[in-house]
């Protein structure tokens, strides 16, 4: 995702082809007020004329391991020393580099445009910004309490101890704490939904549990071939008039934010981007996310996702555990180690056999009707999503039945093009695949593919003005191949292909299904 808003996107599209080139840093003299009201529209650095910006020197340190936060809970010299440097980044003067604040605004200022990136609309990469960002923040609470060993927790949301809120952000008395939460979600032991939508799931706990397990067991399965399908399109600058790409990890990620940001008003903190890093949650939560984009790329063999120079040479500027301004590149990020860190080696639950077909309680929802009814293509004209009414299209197959080898070259894609969300609102909607009845569709949706969802994201124009009510284009590609193996449906000459919004105003130009080449033929 080229992170444009937290629903969306890894990375772009272009539209018309242009000369392409690495994305490199803005200007940080240029830093101007963000679309950010929930801090005023303001979240820019301090800005000294006179620093000079030096390339990195990668840390020499011996490994260090990012722990579970459920497990490190009963460790009171951990905990001790996590508060004690949060609690003095935090005291630190609020014009310092390293001030928990300012450090939050990084993320405001990247993801709400305070800054234009020349020759294209954004200016960084989701899952390695994120990566970078993550690791300079830890080292510089290592270095504030003179531990070269800390490392932060991740929030391991991907198996059932994991998937409460972690106890270690709920005491009102500790740093670590932040009162912008949804207090329905973040005690008493509730279950993290990774569909959340602002409606919470009456499913059982199990239920829930098993869905977002099976969520994630799809989203490697689905997408192990492509990486795209896992992290969004590759970015570079020169593209214009660019398409938000969601990968399928962001989803996941994205439901997270949700569910622990206050439900109303801004969403404060987590839900809304601008203010996301005010939570200390926010760094656990994206340690499991980096967490997940190194298993995906173990699982591929280490693979590099991009085999292209403009992507591995994009750049980023952060200060430093030196307090110096480095600059750094996506290719020397790619294996964790090189950042000299590590996760805890913990089960990985999804990886395993779960029934992640309809179960008898989803079923019994499903026979509650028993009419058959008549599906048509989708056609040549824009479609609105309607909530009460969720939108249901035959869709053609490239090719039936195909052989091993030729799924090994190609996988199967559902795409969603020119899907269209209010910048400043919240939007999801969920995508299942079904069998047809010829040319007529059962009540059942049939499987979840995947989801497409953005936060609310309010951004300004490139003359500065902001774009309150406009919306912007996006696509959705989700990998088919092994669901229609799994649901026995590769005989199928078409698809029933259901979109059903979950909440905000959303309109789709078209949905098609396409054979794209694989980058690997690994498989789950």
């Amino acid at each position: 995702m080229l992170l444009g808003g937290l629903g969306g996107l890894y990375g772009v599209t272009a539209g018309p082809k242009v000369l392409a080139a690495p994305i490199m840093p803005p200007d940080l003299s240029k830093c101007h007020d963000a679309k950010a009201p929930a801090l005023h529209d303001h979240c820019c650095p301090p800005y000294d004329p006179s620093e000079t910006i030096s390339e990195y020197g990668f840390p020499a340190t011996p490994l260090r391991v990012r722990r579970p936060a459920h497990l490190v809970k009963d460790d009171q010299e951990y905990l001790d020393k996590y508060k004690e440097a949060v609690r003095r980044m935090k005291n630190l003067p609020a014009e310092h580099p390293w001030n928990y604040y300012q450090q939050a605004n990084i993320h405001c200022q990247y993801c709400n445009d305070a800054y234009y990136q020349q020759n294209t609309d954004d200016v960084w990469i989701f899952l390695p910004w994120h990566r970078y960002y993550l690791h300079f923040y830890e080292r510089i609470l290592g270095k504030l309490i003179d531990d070269d060993t800390f490392t932060i927790p991740f929030w391991n949301w991907d198996t059932k101890e994991g998937m409460t809120f972690p106890a270690i952000f709920q005491d009102a008395s500790s740093p670590l704490y932040d009162p912008k939460r949804d207090q329905r979600h973040v005690k008493d032991g509730a279950i993290l939904d990774l569909k959340y939508a602002y409606t919470d799931n009456p499913a059982s706990d199990s239920e829930i549990i098993r869905e977002n397990l099976c969520f994630i067991q799809k989203t490697f399965k689905y997408s192990l071939s492509l990486a795209e399908l896992f992290m969004g399109d590759p970015v570079r600058a020169g593209e214009k008039e660019i398409q938000e790409a969601n990968g399928q990890l962001e989803v996941i990620h994205n439901a997270a934010h949700m569910w622990v940001g206050e439900p109303d008003g801004y969403k404060e903190d987590m839900g809304d981007f601008s203010t996301a890093a005010r939570d200390s949650v926010f760094y656990c939560h994206h340690s499991n996310v980096d967490r997940m984009w190194d298993i995906y790329r173990n699982l591929r063999g280490n693979q590099v996702e991009f085999e292209d120079k403009d992507w591995l040479d994009s750049t980023f500027l952060f200060h430093d555990e030196n307090e110096q301004l480095v600059k750094v590149k996506i290719g020397d990020c790619l294996n964790p180690t090189k950042l000299r860190y590590t996760f805890e080696q913990v089960p990985l639950p999804w990886l395993g056999k779960i029934n992640c077909q309809k179960t008898a309680e989803t079923k019994s929802k499903a026979t509650t009707e028993l009419s058959l009814t008549r599906v048509g293509e989708f056609g040549t004209t824009p479609q609105a999503l309607d909530a009460s009414n969720p939108l249901r299209v035959i869709v053609a197959r490239p090719k039936k039945n195909r052989k091993k080898k030729e799924k090994q070259e190609k996988v199967e894609v559902i795409q969603i093009k020119d899907i269209k969300v209010t910048t400043n609102e919240t939007a999801r909607f969920d995508v299942y695949v079904a069998v047809p009845y010829g040319d007529l569709a059962g009540p059942d949706y049939g499987e979840f593919v995947g989801s497409f969802v953005r936060l609310a994201h309010g951004k300004k124009g490139s003359d500065g003005t902001q774009e309150q009510g406009a919306k912007k284009k996006g696509k959705l590609k989700l990998g088919i191949t092994a669901l229609l193996e799994d649901i026995d449906a590769e005989d199928a000459d078409k698809l029933v292909v259901t979109l059903v919004l979950r909440t905000g105003s959303v309109t789709v130009g078209g949905v098609s299904i396409k054979l794209l080449q694989t980058d690997t033929p690994a498989v789950i």
